[in-house]
């Protein structure tokens, strides 16, 4: 997809000059026209891989979901990360992926069938790799990686009190919620451009009953 758009700014470009030059010149230019022509295109060479680079290097934010386990406890977990270019040609001209600079979280948990609200809005605490001792933020950066680079819990199943309950945030206690189908609606907030995402989990009597929906 990253060639195709290349090879297709390409086109639009030498499109462009073509066009330009034969409105400037209504023809082939002479000696001190092709002067010029070379020096156009050295500034067009220069200006290109920065328009590239907006255009092909833009962050992206790759949602996973996963049911993490410790010890006798189980969560919900979203796992996200910002992967880097792998695109070979792209690489050649030094297009790099760049850093989502703001990402916030909040997400609402409804019964899934009747849509009866459970928790209406939640500000995700989110736990980020770049940190060894993070203890969760509400607002962090994501800079590109293969791996992943944040994540944060939706649910988390007690082993010992078979208890299900949603975790805190700045405003609110951790909520409990009994056995039944859910669905969890997450708004993703990526440096100011909006992003939903919809998923369905399940929460039975015993912590290994909590896992997420299959898409």
């Amino acid at each position: 997809m990253g060639v195709t758009l290349l090879i297709a700014a390409i086109l639009v470009i030498l499109g462009v000059l073509f066009l330009a030059l034969k409105g400037i010149f209504g023809g082939f230019p002479d000696s001190w026209g092709w002067v010029g022509i070379i020096l156009a295109g050295v500034g067009l060479a220069m200006a290109t891989p920065n328009i590239f680079q907006r255009i092909l290097g833009r962050p992206i934010l790759k949602i996973e979901f996963e049911t993490g386990a410790q010890e006798a406890h189980r969560f919900l977990l979203v796992n996200l990360k910002n992967p880097p270019v792998t695109n070979k040609v792209l690489k050649m001209l030094g297009i790099k992926r760049d850093s989502i600079q703001s990402l916030t979280i909040s997400f609402r948990v409804v019964e899934y069938g009747s849509g009866k609200v459970i928790d209406p809005v939640r500000q995700a605490i989110i736990y980020s790799d770049e940190y060894v001792k993070d203890t969760g933020r509400y607002r962090i950066a994501l800079p590109p990686t293969h791996s992943v680079g944040a994540n944060f819990m939706i649910a988390i199943a007690d082993g010992e009190t078979k208890q299900v309950f949603i975790p805190q945030d700045r405003l609110r206690e951790h909520l409990l919620i009994p056995p039944g189908y859910y669905q969890v609606i997450i708004a993703f907030m990526v440096d100011g451009n909006p992003i939903k995402v919809i998923r369905q989990f399940k929460v039975g009597a015993k912590a290994d009953d909590l896992i997420w929906a299959k898409s």
